[in-house]
């Protein structure tokens, strides 16, 4: 018996009518809905948490390429094909409000926060972290990795993996003075700063105000070096012409045959 044939992302996301999206931020409703949509039976369990992918998704927003959406879906959801939920209507639902959130990090990120109003303003979406999970102070285990759930530690974690893959963010990653910009990234997806033990990221809501401005400037930086690559070498430097022939001294014989020296016959014109 042959196996049934599945389209991928790639087939919904072209046969999709982006125009009959709501434009604009997800509301509350509509951002508890999208949590509880992957929270779905259906989905793999390679699939990431709804925190973890809006992460992984910002990333692909801000960042140097233009991701496809059926690939960064295909990370997502931990396959490439549909189905990604067994029903048919809540993956609908799904994957409008995955894309509707994707169109809204690009629009909300590509002018400075200051610009912003609260309507268009880029923020993270983060879980509600259970109590019970919550180790403050942070404790570490042998192996140095902070135990327990903090804020944030899915949402960092999606923007790790998709910063990590394909290379594509090496410039930014071996460049120094753009370190500043990553730094809270790898804060909260490690959960504490080992050269500040004292830093207690759970107790200090500037860190996410920190985190999301840093998120900004990243897209600012990427247009910038987008930029410098595209323009040419400006005032190269003359090419040193070259000689065929070793130079003729004064009181070298004449190259020209007379049997005179150079300063007196060629030489002296």
């Amino acid at each position: 018996m042959t196996p049934p044939v599945h389209p991928d992302l790639s087939h919904w996301y072209h046969a999709f009518d982006e125009s009959t999206l709501t434009p604009g931020a997800l509301s509350s409703a509509e951002c508890a809905e999208l949590f509880e949509l992957f929270s779905d039976a259906g989905l793999v369990r390679s699939a990431m948490s709804a925190e973890m992918a809006d992460g992984f998704l910002t990333a692909c927003a801000v960042g140097p390429v233009d991701v496809p959406v059926p690939a960064w879906m295909a990370a997502v959801f931990g396959q490439p094909q549909l189905p990604v939920c067994a029903d048919t209507a809540r993956q609908e639902r799904l994957l409008q409000l995955l894309l509707r959130r994707y169109r809204h990090v690009q629009a909300s990120t590509a002018n400075p926060p200051t610009s912003a109003d609260p309507h268009t303003l880029f923020l993270p979406l983060q879980a509600t972290v259970d109590e019970a999970r919550r180790v403050s102070p942070y404790r570490c285990n042998a192996q140095g990795v902070r135990e327990g759930d903090w804020e944030l530690k899915d949402w960092a974690e999606g923007f790790r993996r998709a910063m990590l893959g394909g290379g594509h963010w090496q410039p930014m990653l071996g460049n120094q003075d753009a370190w500043p910009l990553i730094s809270p990234i790898v804060l909260f997806q490690s959960g504490y700063n080992p050269d500040k033990p004292e830093l207690q990221i759970d107790q200090r809501p500037e860190m996410r105000s920190m985190l999301v401005r840093c998120i900004y400037e990243m897209r600012q930086w990427w247009r910038a070096y987008a930029l410098a690559q595209s323009r040419p070498a400006a005032n190269p430097a003359p090419a040193t012409p070259r000689r065929d022939q070793p130079k003729v001294g004064r009181n070298d014989p004449c190259p020209c045959g007379s049997g005179q020296k150079y300063k007196k016959c060629c030489g002296a014109h």
